[in-house]
């Protein structure tokens, strides 16, 4: 470990603590808090848009919400070490679900709104989950799901006034069609007259959040994430940060919450520190551009294609972009020449940002390094944040000097607690050295020069990346070959004319001489019905054998569509 990886200046105003290991999420939130609303009184929590408009929710609602959201949950016989699944993009309620949760002790479970019913259930079931929070506005095909569970349906008009709220009702009125099943009303729910629940304490190191990610041999898997993880991501960015206006200032919150880096970066770092995020359900490049303009927005983090659709949208450039002070990409490759484009076109309206890389993984609760206002080097992926320890290894797990390409490993406070197995216990999925220390190794490729700083060769896993989710193809081959006339199957990286990013479907077929045309119309069909919309294969191929590797492995790399050539 590099000394130089903790040197990295300490914010003056001192707001947020660093964690002991013993205090909740909620705990945590509670005392950022205190320390800022003692300065500057209450302040605006979170913001929600909707069209042309948006709602400021103020601190002082949404920590009253989360006292009632947590009486009711309790009153429903929920106790420590349950879990109640959240079934929503980024919105408001997913910060009083995960707050009042954490607060007795709970479990919550983020699944991503595009996963089909059937997948739902299964998700629920793996995880034992006992309550469901599912959000109106998708919750359309998911009859038979919320008929088998207790279940809060939330609506975006929830945290709406004005303006927005008659936008919002207009929709939910009529667009948006529940499923005739029993259900209560989120605000229904607050409405109740309960006693306050009383606060699980030392809940710190123990299970607080499920997210889904690759694991280390790139098949899907159940991570398991404390609120120490998460505090201690919070603080390192805290670290990192630059001062802001705390009454002035908006983070645009992106990413969604069941992704590590949307619920730890955009949504619970900025909740504490008092940036005000803007809650993107739906990502819609006009309307965020718009929102710069108007609202102070100082702080982005997001995915390259999120930053690439901005810049491409006819309002990017506008008055508002001279606000900008923090940027920070991750999830996937992004190139030079787009970075040097951007940061030149922000400059032109007033800027002094620049659009930093950063690695990261969800075993590591999202980001281990980053390139920032301290520590920046072009082309890197960045420098490790405070307290996270990153080293190269060779096969047989032993450290590489610098310069030489290894596999990244990590260490740190923000380490997941572990995995959930197929029979609901723990795995580690953590390496143990000689030494005792526990590490994550990442699967990924990459090299530390003579600074520590890291930079990314190439991912070792057969992770296919869009718009920065993982797809695992192991996930959609597994589930393609339940098909009888499947012989082979390979879910790799493809791309369509554009050179947007795809999962193609490669498969063979056990007839030989069945009709193409009618096995991709069938398969096209189940594919769309059994697999999450943002994992389906968009484009596929009937191969009379799948290519194979001299050791006989199906050739995935031969399969795999060219890169576009970057312009």
């Amino acid at each position: 470990m590099y000394a130089a990886y903790e040197n990295y200046i300490e914010p003056r105003e001192k707001y947020l603590p660093k964690p002991e290991g013993h205090e909740s999420l909620y705990e945590y939130l509670l005392e950022c808090h205190r320390r800022i609303s003692n300065d500057i009184g209450d302040y605006t929590a979170f913001v929600t848009p909707v069209l042309d408009s948006w709602t400021e929710t103020p601190m002082s609602v949404l920590l009253r919400d989360i006292e009632l959201l947590a009486a009711y949950l309790h009153a429903q016989g929920l106790r420590q070490g349950d879990v109640v699944t959240a079934f929503m993009p980024t919105c408001a309620h997913a910060f009083p679900v995960l707050f009042a949760a954490n607060k007795l002790g709970l479990i919550v479970n983020f699944v991503h709104p595009l996963t089909p019913p059937d997948a739902l259930l299964a998700a629920m079931r793996h995880t034992k989950s006992k309550f469901l929070f599912i959000l109106g506005a998708i919750s359309g095909y998911f009859g038979a799901v919320m008929a088998q569970y207790p279940c809060v349906v939330c609506r975006i008009s929830d945290y709406c006034t004005g303006k927005a709220l008659a936008y919002a009702q207009y929709n939910e009125t009529n667009n948006v069609k529940i499923p005739d099943v029993p259900f209560t009303f989120y605000r229904d729910a607050l409405a109740q007259d309960l006693p306050a629940a009383e606060t699980v304490r030392n809940f710190g190191k123990e299970d607080a959040v499920y997210l889904q990610g690759g694991g280390t041999t790139g098949r899907s898997k159940t991570i398991i994430l404390s609120s120490f993880a998460f505090n201690a991501l919070t603080y390192k960015y805290y670290l990192m940060d630059m001062a802001h206006d705390y009454k002035r200032d908006y983070a645009l919150s992106a990413l969604p919450c069941f992704h590590a880096f949307g619920l730890g970066g955009t949504m619970l770092y900025a909740i504490c520190n008092a940036y005000k995020p803007i809650l993107i359900s739906k990502f819609d490049a006009v309307q965020v551009n718009e929102l710069i303009r108007q609202l102070r927005v100082i702080e982005i983090l997001g995915v390259p294609k999120m930053f690439q659709k901005m810049m491409e949208a006819p309002n990017f450039e506008n008055e508002g972009l001279k606000n900008l002070k923090l940027l920070f990409s991750g999830g996937d490759l992004i190139s030079d020449a787009f970075i040097r484009q951007f940061d030149e076109t922000i400059a032109k309206h007033g800027s002094t940002a620049r659009l930093c890389r950063g690695y990261g993984l969800t075993e590591m609760t999202a980001t281990v390094t980053s390139s920032c206002w301290q520590h920046f080097k072009t082309e890197s992926t960045g420098y490790p944040l405070p307290g996270v320890e990153v080293q190269i290894w060779d096969e047989d797990c032993k450290e590489l000097p610098a310069g030489t390409v290894g596999e990244i490993v990590l260490a740190g406070d923000n380490m997941m607690n572990g995995y959930l197995s197929d029979e609901n216990i723990h795995e580690s999925g953590i390496y143990v050295d000689d030494a005792g220390k526990k590490w994550v190794r990442s699967g990924d490729m990459g090299y530390l020069d003579e600074d520590g700083y890291l930079f990314f060769s190439g991912r070792k896993k057969r992770i296919i990346i869009i718009a920065g989710y993982n797809i695992y193809p192991a996930t959609i081959e597994e589930q393609v070959t339940k098909l009888p006339y499947i012989n082979e199957v390979c879910a790799v990286q493809g791309y369509d004319e554009t050179g947007k990013p795809l999962v193609k479907l490669c498969v063979s077929l056990k007839d030989t001489e069945a009709d193409k045309a009618e096995v991709i119309a069938a398969l096209r069909a189940y594919c769309e019905s059994h697999i999450e919309g943002y994992a389906c294969p968009r484009k596929y191929e009937v191969f009379g054998l799948l290519p194979r590797t001299k050791i006989e492995k199906i050739d995935f790399v031969k399969l795999s569509d060219p890169a576009p050539v970057d312009a």
